[in-house]
This record gives structure tokens, sequence and C-alpha cells, in this order.
């Protein structure tokens, strides 16, 4: 993987693992999580599961996700990038 995506996986694990409380918080939380997937489809051959993430954009877009569980549900996604920026 390139440094340029490392560092944007990277960053985007670090806001999924500590999301902040706020009201916009499924609004960031859709910006990262697709922007994940546009680095991620250049790496086909990464662990990580792209279709989870597309899943989780979907489920956020149509408001499936409670708002209490929404914060454990970022930080789970952020803990799976974490297999990326751990080696």
């Amino acid at each position: 993987m390139r440094n340029e995506d490392l560092k944007k996986i990277t960053e985007i694990k670090q806001y999924l693992l500590d999301p902040p409380t706020s009201f916009k918080l499924q609004e960031y939380a859709l910006t990262y999580l697709q922007n994940a997937i546009n680095v991620l489809v250049a790496y086909p051959n990464t662990e990580i599961d792209i279709d989870y993430l597309e899943q989780l954009i979907t489920q956020l877009k149509n408001n499936e996700i409670e708002q209490a569980a929404l914060r454990s549900t970022l930080i789970q996604a952020g803990v799976m990038l974490s297999k990326l920026t751990n080696k």
C-alpha cells in the first residue's frame, strides 16, 4: 500500500475509533467510510471486507442504525481498518 493511502486509512481509522459525540455523526461517518472504500478499492488483496463497509454506508443512509449504537458500530469499523495500519 502506498504511503499516501496508508496515511489516509490511518486518519480514517483514528476518526472511527474515537468518533465525536455529535448530532451530525452519521453525516461525518458516511464521508469517512466512503473515503476508506475509495482507497481500499485499489488494493483488492487486503484483509478488509469492503462489502461490510458498503453495507454500513447503506445502513447509515437508510437510518437503520440507532444513534445509541452508532458509535460502537463505527468503532468496530475502525478496529477492522486497524488491521492495515498495525502491520
